[in-house]
């Protein structure tokens, strides 16, 4: 792994792209809501190539920021509080906080009903909140696993654990060695379409480790439509992935 500089116009200026040769067949550039960019390139491909091939991707790699850039302005979901709002599966939920002698969180058609006895604490309810979509997620994923899993299970592999985290740059990821599955904490705001999408994707990963033709073959059989639920991913629901 190597980093290359490119300059960039205003306001980024000089920008690191993290470049990356593996064993793969196809040229992968990708900049993420974070801001990262990453190269991932074939083992044989030159120093000269990689320099030119950046280069002409300047006005593509600025455009992307420059999206994420707004989407960060527009971006009001920063803190659980009355009033704001969040996505829960591709929804928009408005949210409610009052008090309470309980602690308890309630999903009514497109509001959030968050009771708390410390309904004054921002703190207090934005770990009310985050131990609820920890478990609420976790709970839908199982079941969208438990639905798909199927499709691999007659090829002889057990239906694989999973493990719900924070992520910043991807929405899902694989173990086969530990036969887990793990899954972004923020997946949950998608549509079910696009959770569906992330979640074969890593199980497909079980029978094919690497992106090669096999890997989208099967996927594409699976299903025909994954390209465009993987762009509302990154180009739609990236915009909320803070609260």
């Amino acid at each position: 792994m190597s980093i290359r500089k490119l300059g960039l116009i205003k306001p980024f200026g000089e920008k690191e792209v993290i470049v990356e040769r593996k064993d793969v067949k196809r040229i992968r550039l990708k900049v993420f809501p974070t801001g990262i960019v990453k190269l991932t390139v074939p083992m044989r491909v030159s120093d000269r190539w990689i320099n030119d091939f950046l280069k002409s991707k300047i006005p593509w790699i600025e455009k992307t920021l420059n999206y994420f850039e707004a989407a960060k302005t527009d971006e009001s979901e920063t803190t659980i509080s009355s009033g704001v709002s969040t996505r829960i599966l591709g929804r928009q939920m408005r949210i409610i906080v009052s008090p309470a002698k309980v602690y308890k969180i309630d999903q009514k058609e497109d509001h959030l009903y968050i009771q708390s006895p410390a309904s004054e604490d921002k703190q207090a309810v934005q770990r009310q909140f985050e131990r609820w979509w920890q478990k609420q997620s976790k709970a839908y994923f199982g079941e969208v696993i438990e639905k798909l899993y199927p499709i691999i299970a007659k090829y002889g592999y057990g239906q694989p654990s999973l493990h719900v985290r924070k992520m910043k740059t991807l929405w899902g990821s694989c173990s086969r060695k530990h036969h887990k599955i793990n899954l972004n904490h923020y997946l949950y705001k998608a549509p079910p379409p696009c959770v569906d999408y992330v979640v074969l994707h890593e199980l497909v990963h079980f029978l094919y480790p690497k992106h090669d033709k096999h890997f989208y073959e099967f996927l594409t059989i699976h299903m025909p439509d994954w390209k465009e639920r993987k762009r509302i991913l990154d180009h739609e629901v990236v915009k909320g992935l803070r609260y």
